[in-house]
């Protein structure tokens, strides 16, 4: 996966028009879900989505390396997503982000259940600081690791572990205080 992404966006850095559709229509739904957690709203999430591709296609020049586009793509696409939660002032609650994928309950009443812990979860973690919030984004839901994550948001790795070690420690008391079911999900 890597030598086809590196190929396109060698492709794409010479100027073709097909490559970056084909790097865009690979990562935009990857992108989406990550941008939304982020932002806590789906028209902002979207919005920042779409200004990540204008910006990578008009910056495609200042690309260096191409086997590091991914790490490029998703650094523009967060410093875009902080900039909209500094510009709109608002970390508003994440609601179900991933809507389609309903989990296989044997009972009404687990699924029930199983979508009141995500909700639980999701409320938490919208009510962590914008980079911690980042942090756990890509953490948990885009699997990268902590060395991938400093590169994408700019700092150490130290800092990394930090702010994942800190949202760990607000998400359990949190989710903690919530009763049954934040018991149950803090574990």
């Amino acid at each position: 996966m890597e030598q086809w992404t590196e190929g396109l966006a060698r492709q794409m850095k010479e100027g073709s028009r097909e490559a970056f559709d084909e790097l865009m229509a690979y990562f935009y739904p990857r992108m989406l879900p990550m941008a939304y957690l982020i932002t806590g709203n789906h028209g902002d999430s979207e919005d920042v989505v779409q200004e990540t591709f204008v910006r990578c296609w008009m910056n495609r020049e200042r690309l260096k390396e191409p086997r590091y586009f991914a790490k490029w793509l998703y650094r523009t696409m967060t410093r875009e997503a902080w900039r909209v939660c500094r510009q709109r002032k608002r970390e508003q609650p994440v609601e179900e982000v991933f809507g389609g994928r309903d989990p296989a309950a044997a009972s009404a009443l687990e699924e029930v259940m199983e979508n009141a812990r995500r909700e639980e979860l999701y409320e938490a973690i919208a009510g962590l600081p914008v980079k911690q919030r980042t942090a756990v984004v890509l953490y948990y839901y885009n699997d990268m690791s902590t060395r991938e994550i400093a590169g994408v948001m700019g700092c150490m790795e130290g800092t990394v572990k930090s702010r994942l070690h800190t949202a760990r420690q607000k998400l359990k008391a949190v989710l903690a205080e919530d009763g049954p079911l934040g018991k149950e999900a803090a574990l």
